[in-house]
């Protein structure tokens, strides 16, 4: 909380053991202590090739959008880089976090 001069954070979340549990606890106390910092939110997996379908890209989207109380202040990307995946496997999951965060701002809209 103390970093002034930082207006995003970039935390994630796909690579963690419960999907919407713990991991989702970090902005639970976001929004307790009033943090209105954007988020970068992980919603792919980059340890595994495993492809997240962009339905559950959408529910992450929107399970975090619930929590923090505003869906504009989400971006959302791989847990972090993609450089251990094919390039094969690396453009699925970008395909798939574009086509999920199209339906999580369809249905937030």
């Amino acid at each position: 909380m103390g970093m002034k001069n930082c207006s995003q954070l970039a935390l994630e979340f796909a690579n963690r053991s419960d999907q919407q549990g713990v991991a989702y606890d970090q902005l639970k106390l976001l929004t307790e202590y009033g943090d209105d910092r954007e988020i970068g939110l992980g919603v792919a997996d980059v340890h595994v090739d495993e492809i997240e379908s962009p339905e559950l890209v959408e529910e992450r989207i929107k399970y975090a959008a619930k929590l923090l109380g505003d869906p504009e202040r989400i971006y959302v990307n791989p847990d972090c880089g993609l450089r251990t995946r094919s390039w094969d496997v690396a453009y699925a999951k970008l395909s798939n976090i574009v086509k999920g965060a199209a339906l999580a701002r369809q249905s937030l809209s």
